[in-house]
């Protein structure tokens, strides 16, 4: 029985850089394959990338907004500022309890359409 020292070097004895280049020249759709393959790895890859990118920098550029817009209501009165805090959470919690609720009857909605769309399907 060999040894994983003896099958890594037959390994490395068979197949050499040279070998590999000359299979890919003999082989022209093998070539075309690995590119393939290659640059839609490198296209998914820089389009992850990309994306959290774009992600980060509008949570940084909110981030920022925010604190700005926090400043500028200490500044303007600061005796008043745990007020009108107050004031700015509970319109967006008003708000977002709206989207919710908007939300919620657009899927209840969605959910009718594709059972009728269902039914009629099976009844053909």
């Amino acid at each position: 029985m060999a040894t994983l020292k003896e099958v890594i070097y037959h390994i490395q004895e068979v197949i050499t850089m040279d070998d590999f280049i000359s299979y890919l020249s003999a082989h022209p759709v093998a070539l075309i394959v690995i590119a393939a393959v290659t640059l839609l790895l490198i296209y998914f890859v820089f389009k992850k990338t990309l994306k959290l990118v774009l992600i980060t920098g509008l949570v940084l550029i909110v981030l920022g907004i925010l604190a700005l817009y926090g400043y500028y209501q200490y500044s303007g009165e600061p005796e008043r500022f745990p007020e009108s805090v107050r004031e700015v959470v509970g319109k967006i919690g008003d708000q977002s309890e709206r989207v919710i609720e908007a939300g919620k009857d657009v899927v209840e909605k969605m959910g009718e359409t594709i059972k009728e769309k269902r039914g009629a399907l099976e009844d053909e």
